[in-house]
């Protein structure tokens, strides 16, 4: 039997505004981020604040209803040495939830990183939901970045690929 595979390629500019940046500006915070295709790459740069209680920002594209032999997400970064987010959104029980995992970068390599829909944590404004169900493939509607930080830093987080595996 084969295994789906469903892959997220940055082609072309339209591929771009698929994408909606969430600063911390909804609760007040100054961080700001951009978004930008670079030679077909999708770069999700800027700069938190602290200040005025910020200290994060987000992206996140709608995908199609995945199959549900999908197991795996596989993403390809060129990172900058800064922690971030590996992020998606689900439909559970009618309630939307996030489920994260967080990944290191190392500045200036390129880094292939999978991680299983089993390993990932569901989440409510930063907090973990500890019964929340295992993350299923085809609840996902959404995956995004999430950078976040205690201090001022510039970031930029360049994605090769983004790929679904089963």
């Amino acid at each position: 039997m084969k295994k789906s595979t469903v892959l997220i390629t940055f082609d072309n500019e339209r591929s771009l505004d698929e994408w909606r940046v969430t600063n911390d500006s909804v609760m007040g915070g100054l961080s700001v981020a951009n978004t930008q295709l670079d030679n077909k790459v999708f770069v999700f740069s800027g700069n938190i604040s602290i200040e005025n209680y910020g200290g994060f920002t987000s992206i996140f594209k709608k995908l199609p209803t995945l199959p549900d032999d999908i197991e795996s997400i596989t993403i390809k970064v060129l990172g900058d040495g800064n922690r971030y987010q590996l992020r998606v959104r689900s439909q559970v029980a009618g309630y939307e939830l996030a489920y994260k995992i967080d990944f290191d970068t190392k500045k200036g390599e390129v880094e292939d990183h999978t991680f299983n829909l089993t390993d990932f944590k569901a989440s409510f404004r930063g907090r973990i939901i500890e019964n929340a169900p295992l993350l299923e493939a085809e609840s996902i509607s959404h995956v995004g970045f999430l950078i976040k930080a205690n201090q001022r830093q510039h970031f930029s987080l360049s994605v090769q690929a983004i790929k679904f595996m089963g």
